[in-house]
């Protein structure tokens, strides 16, 4: 009966230790998954992240920073222009003339130059200039913004002009006369639509 009782001992004691040695593989199994797949998660994020950064990079820090203070603007917002104008190409130009980074026309270029008493101070040609190109066209976004109040409005007039007035004083356009509902432009609503969209991964990638 005492070597029966040894023998179901002995038995049971290898059955629990092969029930142990099951849980450790299984539970370990079930770790190295979890770390494979928290792995192959952080490489997903990285790899988009810098796909993402390649597609919206930071060019021009400190031009953009210095016009971000000089204007009161957010920097994501000038990056957001400078991407939809003219993916931080100097040398780029326009089929109806528009130049630079910040895609400016010759004749806005010398209104602007005009209203800061700077009108020998440069020439067209100076819009290839990033350093001009950015500080103009920063002046001119800030300008947009207190004209019109809100960021909306300013950026469609970035691209379409003072003729954003004439919308918001039509009740098909704008219900406030403040915002813009309807941009009856279809060119200057996907502009806009390109520069939030464009400012919104900015801060997404470098300013949140």
């Amino acid at each position: 009966m005492a070597q029966r009782t040894r023998r179901t001992n002995k038995h049971s004691a290898k059955k629990q230790g092969k029930k142990a040695r099951v849980f450790i593989i299984s539970a370990a199994a079930v770790l190295l998954a979890v770390g494979v797949v928290i792995f192959a998660v952080n490489f997903y994020k990285s790899t988009e992240n810098s796909f993402e950064k390649a597609v919206y990079p930071l060019e021009y820090t400190e031009l953009v920073e210095k016009a971000a203070k000089d204007y009161n603007l957010e920097p994501a917002l000038i990056y957001g222009v400078i991407h939809t104008e003219s993916r931080f190409d100097p040398n780029a130009g326009s089929s109806v003339g528009a130049r630079g980074l910040m895609q400016l026309m010759p004749e806005t270029f010398e209104w602007i130059a005009e209203k800061r008493d700077q009108a020998d101070r440069y020439t067209a040609d100076d819009l290839y200039t990033p350093e001009v190109n950015i500080d103009y066209g920063c002046w001119l976004l800030r300008y947009f913004l207190d004209y019109y109040g809100n960021e909306q409005c300013a950026v469609a007039a970035y691209n379409a002009g003072f003729v954003v007035s004439d919308w918001l004083e039509d009740p098909n356009c704008s219900s406030d006369g403040i915002t813009l509902d309807t941009i009856p432009y279809p060119e200057t609503s996907e502009y806009v639509d390109k520069v939030e969209n464009a400012k919104k991964k900015y801060n997404e990638l470098y300013f949140s």
